[in-house]
């Protein structure tokens, strides 16, 4: 098949048939060293060329239009209502959208829509859009995000009592309020425990979308920082024969960062008391050690792993370690936190009752900055700490956690990750690559011809044995598929559509002359 596809089209003659054939194929063969090297450097340039960005950057975005053409941000609050399971007797739910007039819309389940301009008709939008409620109906309000980031002055408007809601994409989260120094503060709800700010769009999508990543047990690997331990990580994590789970892995603390290259892709997990730019780990014996925590933030960069470090209230001991009674240290609440899939559910076990975690995420390019602390002001938000908790945790063996920071992929970079086929090359020059192989397609007659005059056919005589021929043969045609045939699809396509398109519009013209000169010998013969 591969001879086939290097021979000519019809009609064409071999080109340079003057040369010595031994000539042709010393010429051939110097220039293909050259060739090959100049295909592997310009492939990536002509996929990333802007011509092509644009391309598929119109293919993304117009697939998904034509398949689910968009909707409103009310409409799809709307939508949310009605996905929402039975509501207590007394109790409705209603979808509100804040507009830049100072107006206020709402949509009940059936679809009806109330549109309030006075504070008189914001008064009957309840009565209206439910007529079977009572006087009395506690409102639930599921406000658009434009609501909530743009207008939240409006929210002073509505029904007092109301239960407020903020709609993300097809979730939505109870709003709380929380004075600070620079006035009222408006959080969501992600989880019980687990709160976000509603101050700036952007960091609260990427903080919901951090807290709603998959967390796969088998991918999060807990570390513990021993001075004198391994100066590696397995790639793979080690697990127990009795309980089947993952041990914790030990580390020598400055052999770290080098260490995370051995777990691209995974999430560490890291304990110790967090000051300033240190991270403080209390070995098993000897003083309190300290890293650097930029430190670790650019080694996880730069192996693309999600690096996590719990800071604790107490003795920063390490978790797997013993501590001065002889107990095996455990981080409290971590093995009920690992069971979970998503980590907000982990975070949420890991907060424990009684305690709330502030959640807060700082985008930047292909990394997120992510911390949790104890959100003040909030019932449950008050700091577990001091030096009581700090000896019972030393007694029963239990790290207690108070917050956070993590340096974690970007949804943007994640999800970049996920498209890519082949691991290690960007997803942006795979697709590139692809289309380009598509289009040259189109241009197989002219781009086998070019190849043919670069890469003449082996000849079996050529060859000792069989085998090496068709090694030969195999190569010859990887190459071109695989290199040459996208590396000229810019130029063989247009050239061979364009040759198409010249054929069919000649085709009436050339039928027509040869039909006359069949005539013509029919009439000479019949004379």
């Amino acid at each position: 098949m591969l001879a086939k596809m290097a021979g000519y089209p019809g009609g064409m003659s071999k080109p340079d048939s003057n040369l010595p054939r031994d000539r042709k194929r010393a010429i051939a063969r110097a220039t293909r060293p050259i060739l090959l090297l100049a295909t592997l450097l310009l492939l990536p340039v002509a996929v990333q060329a802007g011509w092509l960005t644009k391309v598929m950057d119109a293919a993304g975005t117009a697939a998904p239009r034509a398949a689910k053409p968009a909707i409103s941000a009310i409409d799809n609050a709307a939508l949310h209502v009605r996905s929402l399971p039975a509501l207590p007797d007394n109790t409705a739910a209603l979808a509100a959208q804040a507009t830049q007039e100072g107006h206020w819309r709402f949509v009940n389940k059936a679809g009806e829509t109330y549109t309030a301009g006075t504070p008189e008709e914001l008064k009957r939008a309840a009565s209206v859009l439910l007529p079977e409620a009572k006087a009395d109906v506690k409102l639930s309000l599921y406000l658009t995000g434009d609501t909530v980031f743009l207008y939240r002055a409006a929210l002073a408007d509505l029904p007092k009592g109301s239960e407020l809601y903020v709609v993300a994409g097809s979730e939505s989260y109870r709003v709380l309020q929380r004075a600070g120094a620079a006035g009222e503060q408006l959080l969501a709800e992600i989880r019980p425990n687990i709160v976000v700010e509603l101050a700036d769009r952007a960091r609260f999508e990427e903080a919901v979308w951090q807290l709603g990543r998959p967390l796969e047990a088998a991918n999060v690997r807990v570390v513990a920082l021993e001075p004198g331990g391994p100066p590696r990580l397995p790639s793979t994590p080690r697990i127990d024969a009795a309980t089947r789970r993952a041990l914790v892995d030990t580390i020598d603390p400055p052999s770290l960062p080098a260490a995370l290259g051995a777990v691209r892709g995974q999430t560490v997990l890291l304990t110790g008391r967090i000051e300033g730019r240190l991270l403080y780990v209390q070995p098993a014996s000897g003083p309190e050690r300290s890293v650097l925590l930029p430190d670790l933030f650019k080694a996880a960069e730069d192996a693309d792993v999600n690096l996590i470090v719990l800071h604790s209230t107490s003795t920063p001991r390490q978790p797997g370690g013993r501590n001065w009674l002889w107990q095996r240290v455990q981080v409290k609440g971590l093995e009920q936190a690992m069971q979970h899939t998503r980590f907000a559910d982990f975070l949420n076990a890991l907060a424990g009752s009684g305690s709330r975690l502030l959640v807060s995420a700082a985008p930047s390019g292909k990394r997120t900055a992510l911390a949790a602390d104890a959100a003040v002001g909030l019932p449950g938000g008050a700091p577990t700490g001091g030096l009581f908790s700090g000896l019972i945790a030393d007694v029963t063996g239990r790290v207690t956690i108070a917050g956070l920071q993590a340096d974690m992929l970007s949804a943007q970079r994640q999800r970049e990750l996920d498209r890519r086929l082949i691991a290690g090359i960007p997803s942006d020059i795979q697709t590139g690559y692809l289309l380009l192989a598509f289009l040259g397609l189109l241009g197989l007659p002219v781009s086998r011809a070019w190849w043919q005059l670069l890469w003449p056919r082996e000849s079996a005589a050529e060859y000792a044995l069989r085998s090496g021929y068709w090694a030969a043969r195999i190569v010859r045609g990887g190459a071109f598929l695989l290199l040459f045939l996208p590396l000229t699809a810019p130029a063989t396509a247009p050239l061979n559509l364009w040759r198409q398109l010249r054929d069919a519009l000649s085709a009436p013209a050339r039928l027509w002359r040869r039909v006359s000169r069949r005539q013509a010998s029919a009439g000479a013969g019949a004379g």
